[in-house]
């Protein structure tokens, strides 16, 4: 079953999270009527949502609010974080907590407005499962269509001239790790805890956090605060976690400068610079939180207690569940010695792998160019080169650490990267201005909320 003969889109988005919200958002900024009914979206999920399990009491955005989803291309635009702000009338209030930094939640509630206001533009409950090219008469690729399930889990096809792809990332698991009610990823966090809330947070439960970057730290930290009863283990492969390298100099590398530095260095380069800069992104904890858990084992050697622990030096070789426990081998990456033991929960704040994008580019890997890595090669707007008669363009977005450097896969960019994928998809706004948004517009998204 197709959408029909007519509803052949400029550019067709699958996923709508915060890169494709900030795409859609900045179209309807910046470019006239003609061009914003040429942008959807097929989002899997029946709504719009943004990490819900992991939108922990008192965290906070690393990133300052001004990187939002339009500001750094359209600072008039009423999708701005500060625009938010203002409909929901705390401006004044937050301009009075002296702070860059929004807490996550809140963060969270501003995307999820602007998807309200933005949701025309998206077709929620739609999961994507082939992309395949369509030839024209003289055998060049003119359009790709993309087959997917609605809600009820019939078949559809949309065509479209070009194609981007942001399906978020994929959980890492550790090799052999099967998830369960006993075992599970960071992504879903706050559900899978739920059961240990319900059976009691004065209960000894025993859980053991696997990770060294700001989830497991996060985690940590909140399961030594709502289970006062429970032993609790963080283990890490390295010495101690390490902190968050955020100075202003390093941080340089999250601005749309870098990132031409960044495209136009050759591969081995760019390998290099990844490995200096991981500290700023992954594998790393904010200052804060490394004290909050140093205090926090301070405090209980004060106590007397020992029911919170880090283990450093310590990967997990093997997790199986048996019953309602996790059964698991830890191994020393230094000595090779391994320890078996058992617990409630398992929490795997292992990461994400966002490379590419699944299965979905299967039937166009034909016409996809590849370097010596088998990596692909993507231009500077985006989109991934192609032989010759491949007319649509395919545009990744986290999966572009590799050529775009540690922007990629996080939020600071949005804006940049938006725009520059809608140049090259439609071409540059009239005279390079973005035309004011139609008043009605506006209105109707400052009563979105209401």
């Amino acid at each position: 079953m197709t959408d029909g003969p007519h509803t052949q889109h400029g550019l067709l988005g699958i996923g709508f999270g915060p890169s494709h919200l900030s795409l859609a958002a900045l179209c309807a900024s910046t470019r006239s009527p003609a061009v914003r009914s040429r942008l959807h979206f097929l989002e899997s999920r029946p709504s719009f949502s943004w990490h819900p399990d992991m939108l922990l009491d008192g965290t906070r955005m690393q990133i300052a609010f001004l990187k939002d989803l339009v500001t750094a291309q359209a600072p008039t635009s009423p999708y701005s974080f500060t625009n938010y702000l203002v409909t929901h009338g705390r401006l004044e209030r937050f301009l009075s907590l002296g702070t860059l930094h929004p807490s996550r939640l809140e963060y969270a509630d501003y995307f999820a407005w602007a998807a309200r206001a933005l949701s025309p533009h998206v077709t929620y409950a739609a999961t994507a499962v082939r992309i395949r090219p369509v030839s024209g008469t003289d055998g060049s690729v003119t359009h790709l269509e993309v087959d997917h399930r609605d809600a009820a889990g019939r078949s559809r096809t949309t065509t479209a001239r070009h194609l981007s792809l942001a399906p978020g990332g994929r959980p890492l698991l550790p090799p052999g790790t099967a998830l369960s009610p006993s075992v599970f990823h960071s992504s879903t966090f706050l559900s899978s805890v739920q059961p240990f809330h319900l059976r009691g947070h004065d209960l000894p439960h025993r859980f053991l956090v696997t990770g060294a970057g700001q989830s497991a730290a996060e985690i940590f930290r909140y399961l030594a605060r709502e289970f006062p009863a429970a032993d609790i283990t963080l283990a890490h492969r390295g010495f101690a976690l390490l902190p968050a390298v955020n100075s202003p100099l390093a941080n340089a590398i999250y601005e749309p400068d870098a990132v031409d530095l960044f495209h136009t260095a050759d591969p081995a380069r760019r390998r290099s610079l990844l490995t200096d800069l991981r500290t700023t992104n992954y594998g790393a904890v904010e200052e804060q939180d490394i004290r909050a858990i140093a205090e926090l084992l301070y405090d209980q050697r004060v106590h007397g207690t020992a029911r919170l622990r880090l283990s450093p030096f310590t990967e997990l070789a093997d997790c199986h569940t048996i019953g309602t426990l996790a059964h698991v081998t830890l191994r020393d990456p230094l000595t090779g010695q391994t320890v078996h033991d058992r617990y409630d929960a398992v929490i795997l704040a292992t990461g994400f792998d966002h490379r590419e994008s699944g299965g979905l580019l299967d039937d166009l890997e034909p016409h996809l160019m590849r370097d010596s890595r088998s990596e692909l090669l993507i231009r500077r707007d985006y989109s991934v080169q192609t032989t010759p008669g491949f007319r649509p363009r395919v545009f990744l977005h986290g999966a572009a650490e590799h050529t775009h450097g540690p922007t990629s896969p996080v939020l600071s960019v949005l804006a940049h990267r938006a725009a520059r994928i809608l140049d090259a998809a439609f071409g540059p706004p009239p005279d390079g201005k973005a035309p004011h948004p139609p008043a009605a517009h506006t209105d109707d998204l400052v009563g979105a909320d209401q």
